[in-house]
């Protein structure tokens, strides 16, 4: 594995956006990858970071994202704040390259699938947590397992799809979550509406007792929630899940728009890397 960082808005006492490089297989391929990261204001190699993975939804890029959601104006917002300070946020893309793009977002579920339980630990991670300082001693297994608690994972749409699935697979490695506007897609598409007991039933299965944070979110406009609201209220109904450990929060005139999304992270921030 290689990778090499570039930076591309450069100020010491500012914020950063760099990209980092890295290499993938996807159907015994191998890819060249980036992924977007945002580095906070002052940041100190010497010094420990939480890192939240936010992924995007269809047909977009780690970047698009990014610039889209204004997510660089909204995390200098809350380190000035003290609402998320030293956090580095990285912005992957689950296509392996443009070729993959395409209209059908349906046809994107092996892809989120992939991404959530060989790329993201195994690839992408580890470039990352190489190149930066956050709470994992070692980039493998254990440090990933030792530094949880630090350690977040969202998503917009499919990104929200592919969030529900880090959480099935990779709960061992992340604590946080903020899956935005999407559902569950696990049991079948479109699960969290027309299989909501059986969703809520294997993401039960995954917690084995692990601590663990769910914030929820959807726009009052969005068509997500008539997927999400159900799943959400079936998880409610069993006992690994309650108030505390899962919130579901609806954005007052939020749209299905990744501007949206980056209103809901930051109602979220607050909460983040606090238990």
């Amino acid at each position: 594995m290689s990778f090499k960082s570039q930076v591309v808005d450069a100020a010491t006492n500012k914020s950063k956006t760099e990209t980092i490089n890295y290499r993938t297989t996807y159907q015994d391929k191998e890819y060249k990858k980036q992924a977007t990261v945002y580095v906070p204001a002052k940041y100190d190699n010497k010094k420990k970071h939480n890192i939240i993975y936010l992924m995007h939804g269809s047909t977009e890029s780690g970047r698009d994202f990014y610039q889209d959601g204004n997510f660089k104006k909204i995390l200098d917002k809350l380190n000035r704040v003290d609402k998320l300070k030293n956090t580095i946020v990285v912005f992957p893309t689950y296509y392996p390259n443009r070729s993959f793009v395409n209209s059908d977002y349906y046809r994107d579920r092996p892809l989120n699938k992939n991404f959530a339980k060989k790329e993201l630990t195994k690839d992408l991670m580890p470039a990352v947590e190489k190149k930066y300082h956050t709470y994992a001693k070692t980039t493998d297994n254990e440090g990933f397992k030792e530094s949880r608690r630090h350690r977040a994972f969202g998503g917009f749409s499919m990104g929200s799809i592919t969030t529900w699935y880090v959480f099935e697979n990779n709960l061992k490695y992340f604590h946080d979550f903020l899956p935005m506007a999407g559902d569950s897609w696990t049991i079948k598409p479109d699960g969290g509406a027309v299989a909501s007991k059986r969703t809520a039933s294997r993401l039960a299965e995954s917690t084995d007792s692990r601590s663990f944070q769910i914030l929820a979110a959807v726009g009052a406009n969005d068509g997500t929630s008539g997927s999400m609201t159900p799943q959400i209220e079936a998880m409610w109904r069993l006992p690994e899940f309650n108030h505390q450990n899962l919130k579901y929060y609806t954005q007052k005139g939020g749209s299905h728009s990744p501007q949206s999304i980056g209103k809901q992270f930051e109602h979220y921030a607050g909460e983040l890397f606090k238990k």
